[in-house]
């Protein structure tokens, strides 16, 4: 995908904008005015939440987001020798029970990915160092409640309306970029035990045929592509235009809407195999079907602020939808909730699986996860004989290695099974998240205090109706506007009314 400068992937289609102000009204940020009749979005304070893609009924605003088809000859992604999807949790959400984890991680490699890199696995290993952060003993210089950093949306929204706070976000970065991360590091570890290099035709051979055959003619070493399946906009931005100077693993980014149809029809197509009934939802060990529910639930409202104290005594507050975590962040800003140790914020109603990106209905995929977390529940709470246990690991493995095929190049098929521990700080974010000073009217202080004066004394005048109708979110930001030189006092429809009535009652005295 092509970045331009910018820092947000929300993109307005001028010829499909019909300028009726929905989009105005649903901004948490008021990035949006309509002016000309087109709505306008202002670059420095949209958060990429995606509301307006949810709201608009024109289908004027949009992600930009990859297509499947850039896998094809001549397509920007085709030079990847080995392509690895990084589904999020939240996409076992998007289909019913009666396609298995393990189906769907198949279905994946159907749509052209060579391997599969589940997001949620590497949710473990930040639900672990998170709650080694939270030990107030331990970190008393982390104020609390310490905030989630899954959602990039909310850390964005922070860095513009409450800066004050960015220091309560957890240094922690997101499942999506440790888990682009370790499938690269998983790919060179196999690549280099097996001992074997790609040729430029495709084909594997060993390193000694490839030391001889360097001699005649250069080799290119292998290049590893990671493709993030997005529920939402803002997962975009964090994946193609990071915070910070470190480049991010993720190299593209679907959306869940564009590859559920193909996902829905590979899944059709794929012959049903022991390892993808519903009580095998994944190919486990026996010690493992517990955690792995806690790494699916990640994709709802809770899951996470559940995984990261699971087995503790922390507290923790999970709040859903962006109205509601306005209200969260304004009373932690006013110094109340600090007996709680963690919060989670997403800004989508029921977590992730409410993403702008998604398919299908909130709840419902909300649902889909609960019973796939219950079915691994009923799993890990089974009581077996040692024989049995060993059957069952026999049957698990054969069903990890049997239905995910290796890809062209010999890559296992499903990564992220490696039972190796983290060094600790690998979880770890190095550089702070600044603030965006959006709202700023001038750097200069007695300015700004001059425009601020100007504000009230204009937004004294204006109805205070909040209708939109000048294209304004409010009468507040309209009152900005005006100090700000983009908008005039005529702007608004019932002073424009009231001034053609009086033009009225003078031309016929």
């Amino acid at each position: 995908m092509d970045i331009p400068n910018r820092y947000h992937s929300v993109l307005l289609d001028e010829e499909a904008c019909k300028g009726c102000t929905l989009c105005v009204t649903t901004c948490p940020t008021e990035a949006i005015r309509v002016r000309g009749g087109k709505a306008r979005i202002m670059e420095e304070r949209c958060i990429d939440c995606g509301k307006c893609i949810r709201r608009c009924p024109n289908h004027a605003k949009k992600a930009r987001v990859d297509t499947l088809a850039e896998f094809a000859p001549g397509g920007i992604f085709a030079s990847f020798d080995i392509k690895v999807a990084l589904p999020a949790p939240s996409l076992y959400g998007q289909f019913s029970g009666e396609y298995s984890i393990n189906a769907i991680h198949r279905a994946l490699l159907e749509c052209g990915f060579d391997a599969v890199f589940p997001v949620s696995r590497a949710t473990g290993p930040i639900a672990r160092e998170v709650q080694l952060l939270l030990d107030r003993k331990r970190h008393p210089e982390i104020p609390r409640p310490i905030i989630s950093s899954s959602c990039p949306t909310i850390i964005k929204f922070i860095q513009i309306r409450f800066p004050t706070l960015l220091e309560h976000i957890v240094p922690i970065i997101a499942p999506m970029e440790l888990a682009g991360r370790l499938a690269r590091e998983e790919i060179a570890q196999f690549l280099a035990e097996a001992g074997t290099t790609k040729s430029r035709s495709g084909a594997l051979v060993s390193a000694g045929a490839q030391h001889s055959a360097d001699t005649k003619s250069a080799r290119k070493p292998l290049s590893v592509g990671c493709f993030f399946i997005s529920p939402c906009s803002g997962k975009i931005t964090e994946a193609l235009a990071p915070l910070g100077n470190e480049p991010s693993s993720v190299d593209g980014v679907f959306s869940m809407k564009d590859v559920h149809l193909p996902l829905l029809q590979a899944l059709q197509k794929i012959s049903a195999t022991p390892a993808d009934t519903p009580e095998n939802a994944l190919p486990l060990r026996d010690d493992q079907p517990a955690a792995r529910a806690r790494e699916i639930a990640w994709g709802r409202a809770g899951g996470e602020a559940e995984a990261t104290v699971n087995g503790t005594e922390f507290r923790y507050l999970a709040v859903d939808g962006m109205d509601q975590c306005i209200k969260i962040l304004e009373e932690i800003e006013n110094g109340k909730l600090e007996e709680l140790d963690f919060l989670e914020l997403m800004s989508c109603a029921e977590g992730c699986v409410g993403g702008p990106l998604t398919a299908i209905n909130p709840a419902i995929a909300k649902y889909n996860i609960r019973e796939r977390e219950r079915r691994l529940g009923e799993r890990a709470g089974q009581h077996h004989s040692d024989a049995q246990h060993l059957r069952d690991a026999e049957n698990l493995r054969d069903a990890e290695n049997t239905p995910i095929e290796p890809g062209s190049d010999g890559i296992p098929g499903l990564l992220g099974d490696s039972a190796r521990t983290l060094d600790c700080g690998q979880c770890l974010r190095i550089e702070e998240y600044p603030a965006r000073p959006a709202l700023l009217l001038d750097p200069d202080f007695r300015t700004a205090i001059a425009m601020m004066d100007e504000m009230e004394k204009i937004y004294e005048k204006l109805p205070g109706l909040d209708c939109g109708c000048c294209g304004a979110p409010n009468c507040h930001a309209l009152a900005e506007d005006i100090v700000r030189g983009t908008a005039n006092l005529n702007d608004c429809i019932v002073i424009l009314k009231e001034q053609y009535r009086e033009l009225l009652e003078k031309g016929g005295m």
